[in-house]
């Protein structure tokens, strides 16, 4: 379950909950400053090609620009908070030259009470969503900037403005990831996307697997699998017609590369368990 608490380009924050499902999102960046707080169960996130576990009662902060993926594992809930590097702006006028960074393996000693403090602020706000309370998402709201306060405060360093040869490189990964995600269900071949981006093949073959961490097709199978994953959950269509409709023609590569991603069958993916947020969302409807 994926469910937006309120928008982002509305306050500058914005808070979503997954709940009781194994969760695969391939590596992607965005402009938003990422904080993914583990409520049970635990998370695996590789940020910049470095991975590490995230535990319940712990969170990872990804700064913005910064590539990740992230899975999720079966019957863990997961709390995301963005924060807008734009609008936050309004509030700290040296924000450009700020990065953010703060996972637990690698807290200094003056950082220990700070990431309690976070932790604490963390915990309230599944409890607000769960009871829902006149103005929850105002309190929501106030938690989360205090929580920005801190991570401003104790976890982060001063940094140049982007080089020139990175933000270059940004860009352009950015706009051919983008063109992946636009024509992935189609028969997609780096010889294409090469072509389309006037580079080399070989070239292009070695510039994705140096920024993005993994081989064009690597990325473009992970792109098809999370599409899959997520209308099977959401929808009845058949797996084998949505396998198709999002770019598989070898099924057996597809079972294959779904059990090492999701460790599941697709049909058994297929299977939604209930929780204290989907029941509340459940009766919700209901009503």
């Amino acid at each position: 379950m994926y469910e937006p608490v309120f928008k982002l380009e509305h306050t500058g924050v914005s808070i979503h909950f997954y709940t009781n499902q194994k969760l695969y999102n391939p590596i992607h960046w965005h402009s938003a400053i990422e904080l993914i707080y583990v409520l049970n169960g635990s998370s695996a996130v590789t940020v910049s090609q470095k991975s590490r576990v995230v535990s319940a009662g712990d969170f990872v902060v990804i700064d913005a620009n910064e590539l990740h993926e992230y899975r999720y594992e079966k019957n863990s809930n997961v709390m995301v908070i963005h924060f807008s590097r734009k609008s936050m702006r309004h509030f700290v006028p040296g924000m450009r030259e700020l990065h953010f960074h703060c996972t637990q393996d690698t807290l200094q000693p003056d950082q220990y009470e700070s990431y309690k403090r976070i932790c604490q602020c963390l915990m309230e706000i599944p409890l607000l969503h769960v009871e829902q309370p006149m103005g929850y998402e105002l309190k929501c709201h106030a938690i989360a900037m205090e929580i920005f306060y801190e991570l401003l405060q104790h976890f982060t360093t001063k940094q140049p403005r982007f080089l020139t040869e990175r933000a270059n490189n940004l860009q352009r990964m950015h706009e051919i990831m983008e063109y992946i995600d636009q024509h992935y269900s189609e028969q997609l071949t780096l010889e294409e996307v090469a072509s389309h981006f006037f580079l080399n093949s070989a070239y292009f073959s070695r510039l994705f697997h140096k920024h993005i961490g993994v081989t064009f097709t690597s990325y473009l199978n992970q792109v098809r699998i999370a599409h899959v994953y997520s209308d099977i959950r959401n929808t009845k269509t058949g797996i084998m017609e949505l396998a198709e409709k999002h770019g598989f023609t070898n099924y057996k590569l597809f079972n294959r590369l779904f059990r090492s991603i999701y460790g599941c069958t697709p049909r058994e993916a297929r299977v939604v368990p209930v929780n204290a947020y989907t029941r509340k969302q459940r009766d919700n409807t209901e009503l």
